[in-house]
């Protein structure tokens, strides 16, 4: 395991020539622009890096730091709304439905992983987290990379087996 900071590891990718001590990696397919969509992850990934859970961002605040292409995928539903999606949504498709914004800031602030690095080939990359709580909210790098329209390929925990 490396000594770098998280912010240092988003900055500089390793190449993932060391591992964290408990790995979650993700086998992903970076679409048609993978230096963009590698770029982009990160820029949100370095945000969410910058802030401590004791000194966190209203959701004003990250409204105004958050990319619109994340935005967007994040809606803010009121309750009848939020209501309405899920009465016309079969409950075992629920995972599939967007998160709302605020359920997703609450989730990052609390994360459980941090970045530790990437290897690219061409459209398609290994990303690497760290896991070191749990809950891990693994989920909402997931709608990172979704938003991002990253195809999440295969997934790999040890925890997970």
């Amino acid at each position: 395991m490396d000594s770098k900071t998280e912010i240092e590891r988003i900055e500089t990718n390793n190449n993932l020539t060391s591992m964290p001590a408990n790995p979650w990696e993700f086998d992903v397919e970076l679409g048609a622009s993978p230096n963009e969509s590698l770029t982009q992850i990160l820029a949100v990934i370095g945000e969410i890096a910058k802030h401590s859970a004791d000194a966190w961002p209203s959701d004003d605040e990250w409204r105004s730091v958050l990319p619109n292409w994340l935005k967007q995928n994040l809606p803010e539903l009121t309750k009848e709304e939020t209501d309405r999606l899920l009465a016309a949504t079969p409950r075992d498709r629920w995972d599939t439905l967007p998160w709302q914004f605020g359920s997703w800031i609450d989730a990052v602030r609390d994360r459980g992983w941090r970045w530790w690095g990437y290897r690219q080939e061409r459209n398609a990359a290994t990303l690497v987290l760290h896991i070191g709580m749990f809950p891990e909210r693994i989920d909402a790098f997931k709608e990172i990379l979704r938003a991002a329209s990253i195809k999440i390929v295969c997934e790999r925990y040890k925890a997970l087996n």
